[in-house]
């Protein structure tokens, strides 16, 4: 009886042992994620089609969010499909040369300010991303690359600098191809997840139609404008979950 009882507390002891030395896995397989953070980029320079106007378009930094969907194929490759926004204020819009450009809904006796307005970002990319290290690492870096589309939403209305009595707006968007270059750090904190620092530059073209209304000095037709939506700069902090079974893989046994 004591020797059965003795048999029955070491075969406990070994599984619970067995058990403790075991180390969990990121699943591979599908993985969702959603990330939120900071957006700045440079002025947006655009043309006019019709009259060859060049003005620089101010978008003060602002919010940006996205949603991921993706599928790890082993510790270093994954994939993802990407739903991105990106806010912007409209700030000040000069001419490159001259002294044209927007001016906010005044008197034409009242001071020159930036115009009301927004030009917003709406991104559907697809991504491919490489883990570096091993996951024992706990925290690991990660680069990628994207490409896809960028709807981008211009909306403005204003006096134009050189003539206030004429009303320029803009209300329109554009669909253009857009890539992207990603590039973080990732810190397992569970084993399904994983908090994301990650950096991702923009770059693509925008394009929108504009309206003149009134007369005088430049009160003509800019028509069709052409521009860049180009270094753009987000920064976020993201929460990204595995759905696939966690697998195990047990401590190598001590050598006697």
């Amino acid at each position: 009886m004591r020797m059965k009882t003795i048999v029955l507390a070491s075969s406990a002891a070994a599984a619970l042992a067995l058990s403790a030395g075991a180390a969990s896995a990121e699943p591979n397989g599908w993985y969702g994620a959603i990330d939120a953070g900071y957006h700045m980029i440079d002025d947006i320079n655009a043309e006019s089609s019709t009259t060859g106007a060049n003005w620089n378009y101010e978008v003060n930094d602002g919010w940006a969010a996205f949603a991921r969907l993706g599928y790890r194929f082993n510790p270093n490759w994954r994939v993802e499909l990407e739903g991105g926004y990106r806010s912007g204020d409209i700030g000040t819009v000069r001419a490159v040369s001259g002294t044209q450009g927007l001016c906010n809904l005044t008197p034409a006796t009242g001071g020159c300010f930036s115009p009301e307005g927004d030009i917003e970002s709406a991104t559907l990319m697809a991504n491919v991303i490489y883990d570096f290290g091993y996951e024992a690492w706990g925290i690991r870096p990660f680069v990628g690359l994207g490409a896809g589309v960028n709807r981008v939403t211009t909306d403005t209305n204003g006096n134009l600098r050189a003539n206030r009595g004429a009303t320029f707006t803009a209300d329109d968007d554009s669909t253009e191809f857009a890539a992207q270059a990603i590039a973080g750090l990732a810190w397992a904190v569970g084993d399904r997840t994983n908090i994301d620092l990650t950096y991702r530059y923009l770059t693509g073209d925008a394009s929108f139609a504009s309206t003149t209304v009134g007369t005088g000095v430049g009160a003509t037709s800019f028509g069709e404008w052409d521009g860049d939506y180009d270094q753009s700069h987000t920064v976020t902090l993201g929460l990204r979950y595995s759905f696939g079974a966690c697998l195990l893989y047990p401590s190598p046994s001590p050598r006697d």
